[in-house]
């Protein structure tokens, strides 16, 4: 089989089962199967493909109809452009959460700051954090020990394991035993915002493939902001920052559990002109 034969019967079966960009996935597949490039693969367009290699593409194209993301069946997904490791123990990094990157860097100093990620997953949050602060000292937190590994891989992948503690535990809790109260610069956070009434109406690719715990807050998201504003207020130096990602239309609902203990120092909207980021400085 050629390699145009390949993307038209790939693209053909992907279209059958309503993949979103069928082409494109199909290309990106068959390149990754191929140990090429997109550009290359197209420039070699009438090649044979190897039996064994065939096999290995139209088995991924299987996964795909499944419903499996395409990150998730790369193994990879770029994050402020770094390659970061994923797998189905990790939530996927989106665009929208490079925004938090931005934030924290928008209020912190170059110098030598101590910063918290609480639910860091791939690791995104604080392995970008720690490239970009080559004197930050890094905590990150999350339940999933699955996730940790990930996380932990992500950071040596980057050179920066040495910068970064990851603690299993929920929230701040875990850095109870390991620092005093007010020790912290800065919290940064993309906390599971989904409520559980939510999750049916989600793409089948995020509701049937990407971890749970990293999507939904069983407590409810309210709760769960609530005792992340309460930790990171005992944590954090006075005059700290807590940069946090929001889902659609909890604007409202997050920045009224500001109380009196915090300046409300902004609300960052993403390329779509919703609300994602909340920034607030502790008093």
């Amino acid at each position: 089989m050629r390699v145009f034969e390949a993307l038209a019967a790939a693209c053909e079966e992907l279209t059958r089962h309503a993949v979103v960009n069928s082409r494109v996935d199909a290309e990106i597949l068959l390149a990754q199967s191929l140990g090429k490039t997109r550009s290359s693969l197209l420039a070699h367009y009438r090649d044979e493909i190897d039996e064994s290699l065939g096999r290995v593409f139209f088995a991924r194209v299987g996964e795909r109809c499944r419903g499996k993301p395409l990150q998730y069946i790369l193994g990879q997904q770029e994050f402020r452009g770094l390659l970061f490791e994923v797998s189905p123990a990790v939530f996927i990094p989106r665009p929208e959460t490079e925004f938090v990157v931005e934030a924290a860097l928008e209020h912190l100093a170059e110098g030598g700051v101590e910063l918290a990620d609480v639910g860091t997953g791939s690791g995104c949050l604080a392995v970008s954090l720690a490239v970009a602060l080559p004197r930050a000292r890094v905590w990150a937190t999350d339940l999933s020990e699955a996730a940790l590994e990930v996380a932990g891989r992500n950071a040596a992948r980057h050179g920066v394991e040495r910068k970064i503690t990851f603690l299993q535990g929920d929230l701040l809790k875990p850095l109870i035993p390991r620092m005093g109260e007010g020790q912290l610069d800065a919290v940064v956070s993309n906390p599971p915002y989904v409520g559980p009434e939510e999750l049916s109406g989600l793409q089948k690719e995020v509701r049937d493939w990407e971890p749970r715990l990293a999507l939904v807050g069983e407590e409810g998201a309210p709760s769960l902001y609530a005792r992340l504003l309460s930790q990171a207020h005992v944590r954090l130096k006075p005059g700290g920052v807590l940069i946090m990602e929001i889902g659609y239309s909890m604007q409202e609902a997050v920045c009224g559990l500001l109380g009196g203990g915090w300046d409300l120092l902004g609300v960052t909207d993403d390329l779509n002109g919703i609300p994602r980021v909340v920034s607030a400085r502790r008093v």
